[in-house]
């Protein structure tokens, strides 16, 4: 027996190998019902089997902004606090329920950021990007740093975005889907075109529909070059961009059954194949040849042609015999020649194990590593009923976020290093603006890169892992953790100093936490800054070593003093430096456990 059979399908499931028929919902008008109906109420079963008894529970403000948002930060949890209701979770539903229509959310003070910044490249159009980036008209060569830097640009304002944007879950998801369809950003070719990527292909479709995000996804230079379908075409198929649209996109490697039959792959109660195999990969290849870009093809540019890197497709290229795909016939129309794909993409997004695998990987994401069924298979109904949905995407992370599996569990997740960093810099209220004209922003690119997750840096395409035991490794923490204690401590450009504006905010918000100088004390400080960015108040023994190194008065004998005498941070001179110290106490909370929690 096929061990792909084996394993996923026992004889008991199989069915006879008669020919897929095309289920009747790929013909229905689009559903525009919400199905779900879950109840709200606090799950505490799930607190209880979770949290052990061992780990504090923040509030559920803390919970939610940790996990819907790249942490909290005090604008963001004031806010929820003033919105209508009568309990923090009323609240917070109505913040969710903004957060699912982020158009409606002002986000001027961002975009302010990203304009006065000295960006460039962020609004320009494809053919822009293509021609001023990646190849001229003229044939003149393109200067390295001048071809990077869309990409770069597109690297700054994802932490711009992430560390100031208003519409957080956006952000979040945005995260989430080019992970999804990862693209490695050092392909050859790609840093010119990758603001259009973000822009008008992920961005665009965050809480969309995942049908035309599918879509958007194969018309892309960046895919096409990525997985090599720009150059696929009838006489040399390629398969390595229909494999990864099986495997990751769409049905998942779970559903992988290897060289079995065609006809031997079970079938569900609406004659869907329920898996694939080898055959299919190399079927949906020949289905794809000739989707292209203008500029794929070396003649593209030649004897005064000019490339555009606009999707192009190649009617030459394409293979105009008929494809079987999951036991599907899907036929060449010379009056619309690229149906065939389109029908494919179709099949593929209204397909079951479609829905389970995007409802398995947000529910990884949003909730735990390892979620229960029944919320899995409330955002997989929903996916499914909805598929052909404008707002798709919406109505399924509606029904994840308003869960008592969301709202509810704590500490099954950590958060990797790019969400670690950020949550801190939210913390910070980090104000650097990432500007790719000063010379800072080099710094912190090259610093973060060590962590192991810098945007768009994962070179296969399966996207950054997103499990716990992935992000425990000692390198990586260790590298992140020295980024974070950098970016915490620093309060002005190390070049061109300037007291006036500040990198970070520490030392004001501490001073409006205590308005009375005499409040400002060792376990004061330390109560405040670990409770703000955990969400918890420390442990008696934390509590002991941050309180009693806030109280040094020298920093040669390194001895405690009393932690609730007044501590002056308006000095910060030999011997006792305190506002270094404030830095340092803020920067190793930013290094605990619970702060890293999810």
């Amino acid at each position: 027996m096929n061990i792909y059979q084996k394993k996923y399908y026992p004889d008991a499931v199989k069915k006879a190998g008669a020919a897929s028929v095309r289920p009747a919902k790929l013909n229905q008008a689009p559903s525009t019902k919400n199905k779900f109906n879950r109840p709200l109420k606090p799950a505490k079963q799930l607190l209880a089997k979770q949290l052990n008894g061992a780990i504090q529970l923040p509030n559920i403000i803390h919970r939610v902004l940790s996990k819907m948002a790249f942490g909290s930060n005090s604008s963001d949890t004031a806010y929820i606090q003033a919105l209508p209701g009568a309990t923090d979770q009323e609240k917070l539903l109505a913040y969710i329920d903004e957060q699912l229509s982020p158009n409606s959310i002002d986000d001027s003070y961002t975009e302010a950021i990203l304009s006065a910044s000295g960006y460039t490249t962020l609004n320009k159009t494809r053919i822009e990007l293509y021609q001023e980036h990646l190849r001229r008209p003229d044939g003149v060569e393109i200067p390295w740093q001048t071809h990077i830097l869309p990409g770069r640009e597109t690297h700054f304002a994802t932490f711009v975005r992430a560390i100031n944007s208003k519409r957080q879950l956006f952000e979040t998801l945005t995260d989430f889907w080019h992970n999804h369809f990862n693209v490695y950003i050092g392909t050859n070719g790609a840093p010119a075109m990758f603001g259009n990527y973000d822009r008008n292909v992920i961005r665009a479709n965050v809480l969309g529909n995942f049908r035309d995000m599918l879509y958007a996804v194969a018309q892309s230079s960046c895919m096409l070059t990525y997985l090599d379908n720009g150059v696929n075409e009838l006489n040399a198929p390629n398969e390595n961009y229909a494999r990864e649209m099986l495997e990751l996109h769409t049905i998942s490697a779970k559903n992988y059954m290897g060289h079995m039959p065609w006809a031997d792959v079970p079938v569900d109660n609406e004659g869907r194949r329920i898996g694939y195999v080898e055959a299919d990969v190399l079927e949906l290849a020949r289905a794809l040849t000739g989707w292209s870009f203008s500029g794929a093809s070396w003649w593209d540019y030649q004897n005064g042609n000019i490339a555009t890197g606009e999707f192009l497709y190649r009617d030459a290229w394409h293979d105009k015999g008929t494809k079987r795909v999951m036991g599907v016939n899907y036929s060449y129309n010379a009056g619309d020649p690229m149906s065939d794909v389109n029908d494919i993409f179709d099949m593929l997004a209204e397909h079951p194990a479609t829905a389970e695998f995007l409802a398995t990987k947000l529910c990884k994401r949003f909730i735990s590593d390892n979620p229960s069924q029944s919320i899995i298979d409330s955002v997989k109904d929903t996916l499914h009923t909805n598929w052909q949905s404008a707002d798709q995407i919406k109505l399924a992370m509606e029904v994840l976020l308003k869960s008592p599996e969301f709202l509810n569990t704590w500490s099954e997740k950590i958060k990797r290093p790019f969400e670690r960093a950020i949550s801190a810099m939210r913390q910070l209220e980090f104000s650097f603006n990432f500007s790719p004209s000063e010379s800072l922003s080099g710094s912190l690119y090259w610093s973060f890169i060590n962590s192991g997750q810098s945007p768009f840096q994962w070179t296969s395409p399966n996207g950054y892992p997103d499990t716990k035991q992935d992000w425990l490794g000692a390198s990586s923490t260790m590298s992140t953790w020295r980024f974070v204690q950098w970016v915490a401590r620093l309060r002005a450009d190390p070049i061109a100093p300037d007291p006036g504006v500040p990198y970070n905010t520490v030392l004001a918000q501490t001073l409006a936490q205590f308005p009375n100088p005499n409040d400002i004390t060792a376990n004061n400080i330390v109560n405040f800054w670990y409770e703000k960015s955990c969400g918890v108040v420390p442990d008696v023994q934390t509590q002991d070593r941050l309180a009693n190194f806030m109280s040094f008065e020298h920093v040669d004998t390194q001895t405690g003093t009393d932690r609730d005498t007044p501590i002056d941070l308006s000095t910060n001179s030999w011997p006792g430096y305190n506002e270094d110290r404030l830095y340092a106490v803020v920067s190793t909370i930013f290094l605990t456990t619970e702060f890293n929690y999810r």
